[in-house]
């Protein structure tokens, strides 16, 4: 599989500005990118998306309402422009508006079980956009490989930018990193594969879980942020190496 190049995505995240206006879905299509690229893309958009409405969730459930909120309008902003023309070519349903009216039923109804309907109702529109990548690619075990490599990358980045001084100081960047390791623990645990460096993947993951299983970061850090990013690259290494026979 063609991998993205995740460093240089990871970077322009953390340059989106959690300002910028609600996209628009009356865009001109821009000219086709490479289907395998334009799947990966897709799909590491998805997952980053889905960790960040777990962590949101988490949050909400622990009475942290006002550091939840940035997990369900922020991924719109920060994610979803980009995603727009995939979705509208691929005749899927947009649902970027059920994200950012969630957000707004965080901040005024807090986890009553009208947010958790519409959290509810949200997460699966997200996850039917799965279906938008053809099944075959979410089977194959170098496709989700090279998905879990360039999220762990992002997360790398996340906790790197949360870190000041070795302590964390972005509880945001530092959630972002939570969300994003725990649903690549999930994928990994869902996907049934008979590749040997899957289980390696998920051992590494397991650590860097390790690293951010605790809502309220440790002081001082379970990990430095070059550890972290050490399993990032232990990650990379393995979609670069071809399969034990």
């Amino acid at each position: 599989m063609k991998r993205l190049p995740a460093l240089a995505f990871a970077m322009s995240l953390a340059l989106v500005a959690c300002g910028q206006r609600e996209p628009t879905h009356d865009m001109s299509p821009s000219a086709p990118a490479n289907a395998a690229r334009e799947d990966a893309d897709f799909a590491m958009r998805l997952i980053l998306i889905e960790g960040h409405l777990q962590v949101g969730r988490d949050l909400m459930e622990a009475g942290q309402t006002q550091n939840a909120l940035p997990h369900f309008g922020h991924p719109v902003r920060e994610l979803y422009s980009d995603m727009i023309p995939v979705i509208v070519h691929r005749n899927g349903q947009q649902f970027d508006r059920d994200l950012i009216a969630l957000e707004g039923l965080a901040a005024q109804q807090q986890n009553s079980e009208t947010f958790r309907s519409a959290f509810d109702a949200a997460l699966a529109k997200v996850h039917a956009a799965h279906d938008l990548i053809p099944a075959e690619k979410w089977a194959s075990d170098e496709f989700v490989l090279g998905i879990v490599a360039d999220t762990a990358s992002v997360a790398a980045q996340e906790y790197r930018n949360a870190l000041v001084a070795g302590r964390i100081d972005s509880l945001i960047e530092y959630h972002d990193a939570r969300g994003f390791v725990l649903r690549l623990s999930d994928l990994l645990a869902a996907h049934h594969g008979s590749d040997p460096r899957l289980a390696q993947a998920a051992a590494i993951v397991a650590e860097l879980r390790g690293y951010v299983g605790s809502l309220t970061p440790p002081d001082p850090p379970s990990a430095t942020d070059a550890q972290f990013e050490q399993k990032a690259a232990e990650l990379r290494a393995l979609v670069g190496a071809a399969p034990a026979p």
